[in-house]
C-alpha cells in the first residue's frame, strides 16, 4: 500500500509541477504544448504503474503513449465535436486515456502474465468513471480562477492526488487469484 500511495503522491506532484509551469511561466495553450504536457505527465503515470508491476522502465512508454493519445483525442474532439476548452472533450479524452493505460498496462507491461481483455476493459472503465468523478469534484480547485492571494500549490497537489487516486488504484491493485 505504501507503494501505491507513494505513486499517487508522485503523480500528483508531477501534475502540480505542470500546473505551476502553465500558470507561472505562462505557457500558451497550444496543441503542441498540450501534447508535450500529456506525454510528460503520463510518462510519470507509466513509471508509477511500472514500479507497481516491478518494471519501471517498461512502464514509462505506456504512460507516454497514453498521454499523447489522450491529448490528441482532446484536440480532435475540440475540432470536430465541441470547440469549448472545458467542454465534452475533457471527459471523453479522460476515458480514452484510462482505457489506453489499462490496455497497455494489462497486456504489454504485465506480459507474460497478461490480464484478460475483459479485465483490462473492466479496470479501464472503473478507472475512467471513478477517476472522472473524482476529477469533476476537484476541477474548480485545479482550473478555477485563482484566489486574490494566488494559487495554493499544496491544495493543487491534494486535488490532483484525489483526482488520480481512483484510476491509479484501479490499475495497480491486484485481485487475488483462486
Amino acid at each position: 500500500m505504501v507503494l501505491w500511495f507513494t505513486g499517487i503522491a508522485v503523480v500528483a506532484a508531477a501534475a502540480t509541477l505542470g500546473d505551476f509551469i502553465w500558470y507561472t511561466v505562462g505557457v500558451r495553450h497550444t496543441m503542441t504544448a498540450g501534447v508535450i504536457h500529456g506525454a510528460l505527465l503520463l510518462s510519470t503515470v507509466g513509471v508509477v504503474l511500472g514500479v507497481a508491476a516491478g518494471r519501471p522502465l517498461k512502464g514509462l512508454p505506456i504512460g507516454t503513449l497514453a498521454g499523447i493519445g489522450g491529448a490528441l483525442t482532446y484536440y480532435l474532439l475540440i475540432l470536430i465535436v465541441d470547440g469549448r476548452t472545458y467542454g465534452t472533450a475533457i471527459p471523453a479524452s479522460w476515458v480514452i486515456m484510462w482505457l489506453m493505460l489499462a490496455a497497455l498496462d494489462g497486456r504489454w507491461l504485465r506480459a507474460p502474465n497478461r490480464r484478460s481483455w475483459k479485465e483490462v476493459a473492466a479496470r479501464g472503465l472503473i478507472a475512467a468513471v471513478l477517476g472522472g468523478i473524482a476529477f469533476a469534484l476537484v476541477m474548480n480547485v485545479l482550473w478555477g480562477r485563482p484566489p486574490a492571494g494566488g494559487r495554493n500549490y499544496l491544495l493543487q497537489w491534494a486535488a490532483w492526488a484525489a483526482a488520480w487516486s481512483p484510476g491509479l488504484l484501479a490499475l495497480m491493485i491486484e485481485r487475488r487469484r483462486a
